[in-house]
């Protein structure tokens, strides 16, 4: 979807009012009446929607930063509240954020609402007024949703409105969520055939996005505050219809599904809905840019001299809770972190930034203070990374909704409707991806035989054999020993790359004959480990000696006896390692299905609200708080104290953002949330 920049759609809807005034009808620029008049200014007009979605007050950041960001999965690292005072819960009504979210999503619905008013005018093609139409409808009820969530009970206005219309009370929320109902059933007979199947891109509405979305409103009418239970029955029926479809399914590896969203690259079947930015891909919004993967992100700076530099603030770190949350490997000595079965641990936590000249990995061991991994901007295309030295327009899609939220969406109200019994599939789907085994076998665990001795640098692994590819490890050295080896891949998770069997592991480098070797690098050759003390190219005949220095006439280089070489032994997964505890309760499957939803989908902005509607987000906050500062956030060096002072402040009014001053000055109808 091309954007096409249009005018200001909210003057437009206030301009019907201007009839009564002149006689004249202008001519140099566009209303309602001399607008809407064919297929294509309809479709410019819905496209104007779509665009704005990914303005800085909606999607490009406020929304995946400003206010959803501080949780127990992540907290802000600055120093000073400026753009952070969302994440810090240090605003009020008149922070300029709280009134940017309220400002432009009603400015969506009120192009939606001049949309809608014109549907009928021009003639055309029933078939795409229909889909015109549906997409519309849909996006009304989605940035009701937006603002119900965040603001409670808001204004409802369903149609355009007079410039002195400014005094509107506020609909009950219920009352809201029943006209999201309304516009998005409507919306869903509208957009039966229309499906990203045949579409071959997913930043529009479609069948699935509908149904998917609506799954959503349910689970959260079905929670705090209104509690309406009879909504989880509601929840299966919707992503049920998702699933069954068949239009959809879960990458088999987590990695690539956010590796395809920052190559401008779609996954239809994974990802449901997508908000477009920028990019060359058909289908997308465009835009000079926005944040996602900047303030949620792996640190980088732009540097000149390195093209494949990109920038990226990093606000935020994560938090100790959701790297712990992650199953490790027991069997693993890696030290201080031990490796995680789950793939997406070290995906979501980056234990690394990027700097220097030219970039490196610079590594980040203290866990309070790693990265939000999720979305790297390492992975944008050149062209739009690094524009001759100076920060580029990057074009990450905002995924809104995937299949594996559809998954746990089902898996919960079907444990709360009927308990855990059926619902155990959907979950061990989900965390089946997650492990990389849900189409074959992986390498679970590296385990050090024989530590060796004598290594000065870390040496390479080598994982190989065994009928699949892409297992990688690092070794850990400590007084000389390999003492673990980190798995940082447990394979490729592409079809014909899994294991069939135990790979070996090679740890080293091999002697090879008419190398250029360098001082200080370290071989292996017939069980021992030497180093180079004396530069040089080998000859054909390799270091054998068990003490002292070999002859440079005899091996080129000079090779140094250092002690014997590490050995290691890997195994595979058998397939189960990811199932959820059988035979649990009720209870306890819901606090399974609270922490897999933070495993899964952490940093989508989805954390705060689903706390939130489990109707105990103070508490849980306050608990967490308390946690975090016990252990380690509050430690300078290498914990998160400015991030522990925000997860402090949260009270019992943050369930809400205030009402926007701004607002309540011009709409005396209005009341100012609880608490603020």
């Amino acid at each position: 979807m091309k954007r096409i920049y249009l005018f200001a759609w909210i003057m437009i809807a206030g301009l019907s009012s201007c009839k009564k005034f002149l006689d004249t009808k202008p001519t140099d620029f566009y209303t309602p009446d001399n607008y809407y008049n064919t297929e294509a200014q309809l479709q410019q007009a819905l496209t104007g929607v779509y665009g704005d979605l990914m303005r800085p007050e909606l999607y490009a950041q406020v929304i995946p930063f400003n206010f959803t960001t501080t949780t127990d999965e992540v907290l802000s690292n600055r120093t000073a509240d400026g753009d952070t005072r969302g994440l810090r819960y240090n605003y009020d009504a008149s922070q300029v954020y709280v009134g940017n979210l309220w400002r432009f999503s009603y400015v969506g619905i009120a192009n939606l609402n001049s949309l809608l008013l014109n549907i009928n005018k021009p003639e055309m093609d029933s078939t795409k007024r229909n889909i015109i139409k549906g997409q519309a409808l849909f996006l009304r009820g989605f940035l009701y949703f937006t603002l119900t969530s965040n603001y409670g009970d808001v204004p409802l206005i369903l149609r355009p409105l007079a410039i002195n219309e400014t005094t509107i009370p506020a609909a009950a929320q219920k009352d809201v969520y029943a006209q999201i109902e309304k516009d998005m059933k409507e919306a869903e007979e509208l957009l039966k055939n229309y499906t990203t199947a045949k579409l071959g891109y997913n930043d529009v509405a479609t069948l699935s996005a509908v149904q998917a979305m609506l799954a959503r409103v349910y689970l959260y009418w079905a929670g705090y505050p209104l509690n309406d239970v009879s909504k989880y029955q509601d929840v299966i029926t919707y992503t049920s219809k998702v699933v069954n479809s068949g239009l959809h399914a879960l990458n088999p590896d987590y990695r690539q599904i956010f590796i395809n969203l920052s190559k401008d690259q779609y996954d239809v079947k994974e990802n449901i809905w997508e908000i477009g930015s920028y990019g060359a891909a058909p289908g997308v919004a465009t835009k000079s840019g926005n944040d996602i993967g900047n303030f949620v992100g792996i640190s980088s700076a732009i540097v000149a001299a390195d093209t494949a530099s990109y920038s990226s603030a990093s606000w935020v770190w994560v938090t100790r809770k959701l790297f712990d949350a992650y199953e490790v490997d027991p069997a693993n000595t890696a030290t201080p972190l031990k490796s995680s079965l789950d793939v997406r641990r070290d995906w979501n936590c980056a234990n690394y930034i990027w700097g220097g000249t030219p970039r490196v990995r610079q590594p980040r061991p203290n866990v309070w203070q790693m990265s939000a991994g999720k979305f790297r901007r390492e992975y944008c295309p050149a062209m739009v990374r690094n524009v001759n030295g100076a920060a580029g327009a990057y074009n990450i899609n905002w995924p809104v909704i995937r299949y594996s939220d559809v998954l746990l969406m089902r898996a919960e109200a079907e444990n709360y409707v009927n308990g855990p019994a059926n619902a155990y599939a959907d979950i061990n789907l989900v965390r089946r991806r997650g492990y990389g085994i849900m189409n074959g076998n992986v390498v679970k665990s590296v385990v050090v035989n024989n530590q060796g001795s004598g290594y000065t640098v870390a040496p390479t692994v080598t994982i190989t054999g065994g009928g699949g590819s892409g297992a990688t490890g690092t070794a850990v050295v400590t007084s000389g020993k390999v003492v673990g080896v980190y798995l940082s891949s447990p394979g490729a998770l592409t079809a014909g790359s899994y294991y069939s069997s135990a790979p070996f592991v090679i740890i080293g480098t091999a002697w090879t004959a008419g190398t250029a070797y360098a001082v200080g690098t370290q071989i292996t050759n017939a069980g021992n480990l030497y180093t180079v003390t004396t530069t040089g190219t080998s000859t054909i005949t390799p270091p054998t000696q068990l003490t002292g220095a070999s002859s440079a006439a005899v091996t080129g280089a000079v090779f140094t006896y250092a002690g014997v070489v590490a050995t290691a032994t890997a195994t595979i997964t058998n397939g189960t390692e990811a199932d959820l505890t059988p035979g649990l309760g009720r209870e306890d499957f819901q606090l399974a299905i609270r922490d897999e939803r933070m495993r899964e989908l952490c940093f989508e902005a989805v954390r705060k609200a689903d706390l939130i509607r489990w109707g105990n987000f103070y508490q849980d906050m306050q608990t967490f708080a308390a946690w975090a500062g016990a252990n380690g956030a509050s430690v300078t060096a290498t914990g998160n104290p400015n991030g522990l002072q925000g997860a402090q402040n949260v009270g019992t009014r943050h369930v809400l953002l205030p009402k926007p001053t701004y607002e309540l000055n011009l709409n005396r109808a209005l009341i100012q949330n609880t608490g603020w």
